[in-house]
């Protein structure tokens, strides 16, 4: 049966049901009890007001003996008549002062006179009367597995006791209780099929707003459920219905932050690495992983912290209000990063997790020893020329100058190392203003190849002190430029005489002017010493030299590489450099092609 169903009961709708069948069945028993109740009561009364109307018109007299009660009743039609109008009543007649019975018409005192007279006797009733009370309890008494009313009055020195068997006024009881129990079937009935109706008006919109409710669990945020009425049950749909889109409204404001974070994240360039309070890895965006050179990272944060020697562990970041923020260094691999740790906490400041940012210091340390280089190379190159100087000049006062000829060479060293320095403080200045976007720029168009070939011939005389060989190639149309002539001519000229020293006596260097796409080029390719290729990246770097010692008896500053390259990029152009150690060098720059026909001219700021 569904009622042993363990589910049966989890069901609101049938125990909705299951109520309304308990209440039907509360009241129909109430019902009956007190209908039944009430009827023994009716005829109770009755029975004992027949008896009293007996009494009353009995006319025996006041004190009649005990034989003349017992010969009236037995005799006398009309005395007989008065108390045993009905079927089913008996009488007894008791002396009051022996407690003894002296004649009963009642069968069960033929058949066990010894317990119908302790069945007398016991009764309240007849100690009521007993006592010169009316006996007035009006109860149904089983004895010997029969029901029955009883009722005792004392008369003279007799105590008569009545009784009305069930017999009688059972059937018309019976009659009225198989009423009631049609009618409690067909109440249980109707109880069963109005309370399926009426808990199906209940459980109907909360099933199918639990239905709702699981689609939108599930992401599905256009459930809207009808309302069909201004009840409680409709109150409850227009508050789902708004639940629904303040939820819908919420999560897409959520949805909407969490995507802009995660862009942020995503796009940083800093790493940030999220740990929970185990120290597993939470989140950790793409920068994090670029820095450490880890397609994926998934150490906790001891391991994360062991690994790059950090010195911190987790208990610490949690458990030691020292260590709420922290700063780390960690090198490897040429790199340099800086690691802040922070503790990520809720509304009630409790520690959630830690935060690792890390910072790519490698630039900004690269920047700085660049500049302690840099510092430390122009000493170096000033000191030289200085000390030359300063010894050279010591000597003169001490007596040199009077021997002219070795005065004159004096001087002459003198001379030779102030115009290097001479030279050094103008590349720096140069380079200086370059930097600083303070160069005053001349541009104007020309003719790209024209200035190439004037260099050419400008340094054509040291390669034949050295007899080298110089050629000059065009290839293709001769294009303009728009530019700082000069500058470009400096740059030119550059990359021509380190041609010219790097490359042995009866060398040879080939220069190739062209066009490239939408840019003018020059390429020059020497057959000299070559470059090995760990320098060729530093080769713009100021001061550097791959061989310091050779570079600077040529006379060179170690600026120029470096000022043609901010030339070239302040032109919007590029110079690149590929060599192999023994086989000579290819310099490759390249400028932007001037249109004169409807494109605008780019002018470069001061």
């Amino acid at each position: 049966m569904f009622f042993r169903n363990p589910q049966f009961f989890k069901s609101l709708q049938w125990r909705l049901v299951v109520i309304f069948i308990l209440v039907t069945v509360a009241l129909m028993t109430t019902v009956s009890v007190a209908l039944n109740y009430f009827m023994e009561s009716a005829y109770y009364e009755d029975f004992k007001s027949r008896i009293d109307n007996g009494f009353e018109n009995w006319g025996i007299g006041d004190n009649p003996t005990a034989e003349e009660i017992i010969v009236d009743l037995k005799d006398n039609y009309n005395a007989t008549n008065l108390f045993m109008a009905w079927d089913y009543v008996t009488y007894t007649v008791i002396d009051k002062n022996s407690n003894n019975v002296l004649y009963s018409s009642d069968n069960l005192f033929g058949e066990d006179s010894d317990k119908f007279t302790d069945d007398i006797l016991n009764s309240k009733n007849f100690l009521s009367a007993l006592a010169g009370k009316n006996g007035n309890v009006g109860k149904a008494i089983h004895s010997n597995d029969r029901v029955f009313f009883d009722y005792a009055r004392e008369k003279g020195k007799c105590i008569l006791y009545f009784r009305y068997y069930k017999d009688r006024w059972g059937v018309v009881l019976n009659k009225f209780n198989s009423i009631i129990q049609n009618a409690f079937l067909i109440a249980v009935i109707l109880s069963l099929l109005l309370g399926y109706m009426l808990s199906k008006t209940i459980t109907v919109p909360i099933v199918n707003l639990m239905h709702k409710a699981r689609n939108i669990a599930e992401g599905d945020f256009t459930q809207v459920e009808e309302v069909k009425s201004d009840d409680e049950i409709g109150k409850l749909t227009k508050t789902f219905n708004y639940m629904a889109k303040e939820l819908k409204k919420t999560l897409n404001e959520i949805s909407r932050e969490k995507n802009k974070i995660e862009t942020i994240l995503n796009y940083m360039t800093d790493g940030v690495i999220a740990f929970n309070l185990d120290g597993e890895v939470v989140h950790a965006n793409p920068a994090s992983k670029l820095m450490l050179g880890v397609n994926e990272f998934n150490m906790d944060f001891n391991k994360f912290s062991n690994m790059y020697n950090l010195g911190i562990t987790i208990e610490e970041m949690l458990y030691l209000e020292t260590f709420s923020t922290k700063e780390a260094s960690l090198s490897f691999d040429n790199k340099y990063i800086r690691v802040y740790f922070a503790l990520s906490t809720n509304d009630q400041n409790k520690a959630e997790g830690i935060i690792a940012v890390m910072h790519d210091n490698t630039v900004q340390q690269k920047l700085d020893n660049m500049r302690r280089e840099f510092v430390a190379n122009v000493s170096h190159e000033l000191r030289t020329p200085l000390t030359s100087i300063k010894s050279y000049s010591e000597t003169l006062m001490d007596g040199a100058l009077e021997d002219k000829e070795t005065a004159y060479r004096f001087l002459n060293v003198i001379n030779s190392e102030a115009d290097r320095m001479t030279r050094l403080v103008k590349d720096l200045l140069q380079l200086s203003r370059l930097e600083n976007e303070q160069m005053q720029w001349n541009m104007q168009p020309f003719c790209f190849e024209s200035l190439v070939r004037s260099s050419v011939e400008k340094i054509e005389l040291s390669a034949k002190e050295k007899r080298q060989v110089i050629e000059c190639f065009s290839i293709g149309d001769k294009p303009e430029v728009y530019a700082d002539k000069d500058r470009i001519e400096q740059v030119v000229l550059n990359v021509l005489t380190n041609a010219i020293k790097y490359t042995p006596d009866k060398g040879k260097i080939t220069v190739y002017i062209g066009k490239m796409y939408s840019d003018a080029y020059v390429k020059v390719v020497d057959s000299g010493i070559g470059i090995p290729e760990e320098d060729i990246k530093r080769v713009f770097e100021r001061f550097y030299r791959v061989d310091k010692a050779r570079s600077r008896e040529m006379g060179g500053t170690g600026l120029g590489l470096s000022i043609a390259k901010e030339i070239i990029e302040a032109h919007k152009g590029s110079i690149s450099i590929s060599s192999q150690l023994g086989k000579g060098t290819e310099v490759i720059v390249r400028l932007p092609i001037h249109y004169e026909s409807g494109i605008k001219e780019d002018v470069i700021e001061s």
